[in-house]
């Protein structure tokens, strides 16, 4: 009696192993968007187009539903304990921070349905909301990353029949005029008397343009300023651990040996139009960046630190519409 259940549940696997070969391959699926060529998107648009399917086969295809949902994804390096207290283990750890139904609307259809051969297509349409965190991934700061993609199901109605899943990558940006500009003014004066003004005029900058910033240096002791060097250093917080990546380094012109009582002048840096941008979902994940200037004196510990908070964002591309209405 064993061995006939045995020999029934070996029939039933293979059974359900053969007919695993029709039509299971997400190869059959493909996401198109309407009139766009990539798959970024910005925060609050309405993202339309259609998720087609091929049937290779002579038969037609039993559907029972086709679902589709928005993924929000973060994946993150977290410490994990171990037995031993003197070791440190680091592993990657995946958790969904979103999840949007979207609906798939088979047309003229009730129920159940067929698919027959050759290539059928659904239209789908939904909206990305205001407060996502933007995709974020860059191969030189590994502590976290979010990624988003579109998953569509295809359910089949037979038990013994495996249904069909499709992953649709996409990006997500955030816009520049979410954010207003600051005035920011900060200063700071070293033990020997000098002291050093920055002043941003806004303190928003759009990846691949420059930042500008004016730097006032009081010197009324004549002391020598060897000169000032700036870093732009990017942090990036995850789990409760923050790793800092310096995007910029280098020395201010014009500012050089010098022993002026009053030094004025403008700058302007580049952001490089890769640099992510600034972000804070929910107090646990963030990225952010900071200028840190100094002033390099002679003598010892008399240097001027001083650092400001800028926030990196992107731009919209221009439209035909009317930018009023936007």
């Amino acid at each position: 009696m064993k061995n006939h259940s045995r020999y029934c549940q070996y029939f039933l696997l293979i059974f359900i192993l053969l007919n695993k070969n029709l039509v299971t391959s997400e190869s059959n699926i493909e996401c198109r968007f309407d009139e766009q060529d990539d798959n970024i998107f910005w925060i609050g648009e309405t993202i339309t187009g259609f998720v087609d399917f091929v049937n290779k086969d002579n038969t037609d295809l039993k559907l029972a539903r086709i679902d589709g949902e928005l993924i929000g994804e973060v994946v993150a390096l977290v410490r994990v304990e171990t037995e031993s207290d003197e070791v440190e283990k680091e592993e990657e750890v995946k958790e969904i921070i979103f999840n949007q139904k979207i609906l798939v609307h088979p047309h003229h259809t009730k129920g159940s349905f067929s698919v027959r051969r050759g290539k059928q297509s659904w239209p789908f349409r939904f909206q990305l909301t205001e407060d996502l965190p933007p995709s974020f991934e860059q191969k030189k700061i590994d502590i976290v990353k979010i990624h988003y993609y579109i998953r569509f199901s295809f359910i089949r109605p037979e038990w013994h029949r495996f249904n069909i899943h499709k992953t649709c990558p996409i990006v997500v940006k955030q816009p520049g005029r979410l954010l207003s500009s600051t005035t920011l003014k900060t200063e700071k004066t070293s033990r020997n008397g000098v002291r050093l003004r920055v002043t941003f005029e806004k303190n928003v900058v759009i990846a691949g343009n420059n930042v500008s910033f004016n730097v006032d240096l009081i010197n009324p002791k004549d002391r020598l300023i060897r000169y000032v060097s700036l870093v732009l250093t990017q942090y990036v917080e995850c789990d409760s651990r923050e790793k800092a990546f310096n995007i910029i380094k280098q020395d201010l012109d014009h500012i050089k040996s010098l022993k002026h009582k009053s030094i004025n002048r403008n700058f302007q840096i580049p952001i490089p139009s890769t640099t992510p941008v600034t972000f804070n979902f929910g107090n646990s994940i963030a990225n952010y960046y900071k200028l840190h200037f100094e002033v390099h004196l002679r003598g010892i510990f008399t240097n001027i630190k001083l650092e400001v908070p800028i926030i990196v964002m992107d731009l919209i591309p221009e439209t035909n519409d009317n930018e009023d209405d936007q």
